[in-house]
């Protein structure tokens, strides 16, 4: 029971899928970072950037790594 590189991809891969389900009515609305500003340097408007990018562009990659780490756990877990 150790600490090794498939342990750190599982983190990350944890981290992606909380930002990926975050509800943008309900919680992204209350902090101003519903909706991404093309351009704009500010860190809010860079962070709903990031989560509305991470929705869009990561879905499948998300699934796919999911899937691959589902298979691994049952396999070798």
């Amino acid at each position: 029971m150790g600490f090794n590189l498939v342990h750190l991809f599982e983190t990350g891969l944890l981290g992606f899928n909380a930002l990926a389900i975050v509800n943008e009515k309900r919680v992204l609305r209350k902090y101003g970072l519903d909706r991404p500003e093309a351009g704009s340097m500010e860190p809010r408007a860079q962070i709903a950037t990031f989560l509305h990018a991470t929705r869009t562009f990561l879905r499948y990659p998300l699934v796919f790594a999911n899937i691959l780490v589902i298979v691994y756990e049952i396999l070798l877990g």
